[in-house]
């Protein structure tokens, strides 16, 4: 994943890194099971960087990311599905 700080490379990840890395394994299983093993590493590192511009909308502009939000997913259920989702995703991430 492209976020992490640089470290040695002797040196093991810190424990909210690595938190943060199985959460984003964890919810990309749908994904990775559906495409060929060589391309998960290139999925990874894209989930991540997506995830890190869509944090990165939301912290400095909330009302955009709403707007953004609300056009990429128009159907009430999905929405719901995809709150859920990321309460998931973040009570594993922060632990």
């Amino acid at each position: 994943m492209t976020t992490h700080p640089t470290q040695g490379p002797n040196k093991s990840l810190d424990a909210a890194w690595r938190r943060y890395a199985t959460a984003l394994v964890h919810s990309m299983e749908d994904v990775r099971a559906e495409t060929p093993e060589d391309v998960h590493t290139l999925l990874m590192e894209t989930a991540d960087y997506w995830l890190s511009l869509g944090l990165a909308i939301g912290t400095e502009q909330p009302e955009m990311a709403s707007r953004l939000l609300r056009l990429i997913e128009t159907e009430e259920p999905e929405l719901v599905e995809l709150t859920a989702d990321a309460q998931h995703f973040v009570a594993e991430a922060l632990g």
